[in-house]
Parts: structure tokens; sequence; C-alpha cells
């Protein structure tokens, strides 16, 4: 009895998935004769617009198109449930590898532009090397046949801190790798001695720890900064805020002359210095002063 019952479930079973087909291939078969349908409509109502008489019969056939289209068309673009399935797992898998795809975009790009940088680097000393020795000069002479103003390009309220209007002799050097790698700038021993020693006493010529300056750019903007000499060196340095102040003006290695002035401020009686510079697109080396 038992084989009885399962033999007749089986039977339901198969019989409620023929009719299931069955369903479907009868909706499919209905979706397909409507789609006929639609399709001679489409081809009567053609036909009937070029017959400019029977005006009446051409406008019939265009309502049942009207009303069979949006109902066909429903059947027709709606989506499987597998294809709705097979869109969100692709979604997904898109997802996932958009991170890294971004990375390695971001990655490629800061790479073509470090070698853009290279090359430019190598295009402009190349450029320089390759020059003639008259093109040489004339680059040389108008670098250091350069005379720097008196009074320092600040604007006037700047200008108007000048204890006694008097500024030290301006000076100005190529800036070298030294600038950036050690994040100070490097002034000559001579250089000093001959043009800032005037205006300070003994006991700042001598403080073993250097003495805090303000450095002021053309645009008057302040830039605290120490002034002391390098540790077992004779040769002397502006530290601790250089390093912002060549960020904050992109200055290059080679290609920029600085330019720089001190005086004392007539209301702290503090050391104060305005840095200016010039670039030189064209040289991409040290350039002596001296060259043949």
């Amino acid at each position: 009895m038992m084989g009885d019952r399962k033999e007749g479930n089986m039977g339901k079973g198969s019989k409620a998935s023929t009719s299931k087909e069955e369903f479907n291939y009868e909706e499919e078969l209905e979706v397909a004769m409507e789609l006929v349908s639609l399709n001679e409509s489409m081809m009567m109502r053609d036909r009937e617009e070029e017959n400019v008489g029977k005006g009446s019969k051409a406008n019939t056939s265009k309502v049942e198109f009207n009303e069979k289209e949006p109902q066909v068309a429903s059947k027709l673009l709606a989506p499987s449930l597998e294809e709705r399935l097979r869109d969100h797992h692709d979604h997904e898998d898109s997802a996932r590898t958009s991170e890294p795809l971004n990375k390695n975009k971001i990655r490629k790009c800061v790479l073509d532009k470090a070698s853009r940088a290279r090359d430019k680097e190598s295009s402009l000393s190349q450029k320089f090397s390759t020059l003639e020795k008259t093109e040489k000069r004339k680059i040389l002479s108008t670098i250091f046949d350069h005379e720097p103003q008196k009074m320092p390009p600040v604007p006037e309220q700047i200008a108007m801190l000048i204890k006694d209007g008097q500024c030290s002799t301006p000076f100005f050097k190529q800036l070298q790798v030294h600038e950036f790698t050690a994040a100070t700038l490097l002034l000559s021993k001579p250089v000093v001695e001959t043009c800032l020693f005037p205006l300070l006493n003994e006991e700042e010529k001598n403080a073993p720890g250097g003495i805090p300056v303000t450095a002021y750019d053309e645009e008057g903007e302040a830039f605290p900064m120490r002034f002391k000499r390098r540790s077992g060196k004779s040769d002397y340095m502006l530290c601790e805020g250089w390093k912002k102040f060549s960020i904050e003006h992109e200055l290059r290695k080679f290609q920029d002359f600085v330019t720089l002035w001190m005086f004392r401020n007539k209301e702290t009686d503090g050391l104060c210095f305005v840095v200016s510079y010039r670039r030189f697109e064209n040289v991409d080396c040290h350039v002596p002063r001296k060259t043949g």
C-alpha cells in the first residue's frame, strides 16, 4: 500500500511538473501569437494609412494596435529571474574589481608624472650643456651681472619696519642640492662676514645656538627661521623655517637664484631677512661664476 501511495504521489508530481511545463508553453505560445497579431496590425496600419479614402478603418486598426502594444511589450521586455540574478552577480563582481583597478590607475598616473618630470629635467640639462659658448656666456651674463637693488622689494608695511632705512648689502646665490636634502640655506663665510656682520653685534656673531630671525618673501609673508653657524664648519645657514619657505614657493635646485637682504626691525630690534628669487628654466646644473 505504501508503494502504491508513493507511486501515486510520483504520478501526481510528474503531472504537476507536466502541467507547469504546459503552462509555460502555453504562456509563451500566447505571447508569440500576440506578437504575430501585433505585426499584422502594424502591417495593416501601414497599408491603410496609404489609403486616404479609408480613414475610419485605419483609425480602428490604430486603436487595436495601441491597446495591444503595452501588454505585449511588457511581457516581452520583462526580465526573467535568471537575467535579474545574472545582472546582480555582474554588479557585485564589478564592485569587487573596481577598487584595485582604481589603485592601479592612480599608480600609473603617478609613475607617468614622475617619468615626465625626469625627462624634462634631463632635457633641460642637455639643452644647457649643448649650448655654444657664446650662448652660455649670454645666460651667465644675465645671471651674474645682475645688480640687486639696495632696498628689498617688499610691501610698504614691511618696508616701514626697516630700522633707520638701513639694510645689509644684498647678495644672491644659486640653490644647490643641499638646500633641499638638508632643508637649510647655506651662506658662505666670506659673504656673511662682508654683507651681514656689519649689522650684527658681538653676541649675535658668537651665539652658539644661533639667533631667531624672521624672513619675508616679496609678498610680505613672514617665515620664522634661525640664523646660525654650522657645527664644526666655517659657513652659516638659515634653517628651521627654510623648508617651509622652499615648499610654499616651489623652489628648484640649480634653476633658482635667491637674493637676500637683512635689516633690523625698528619696533623689536630683531633681525629680519628678505628673500626673493629669479628662475632660469634652461639652467639645470651648478654654474660657477667664472665659466670659459
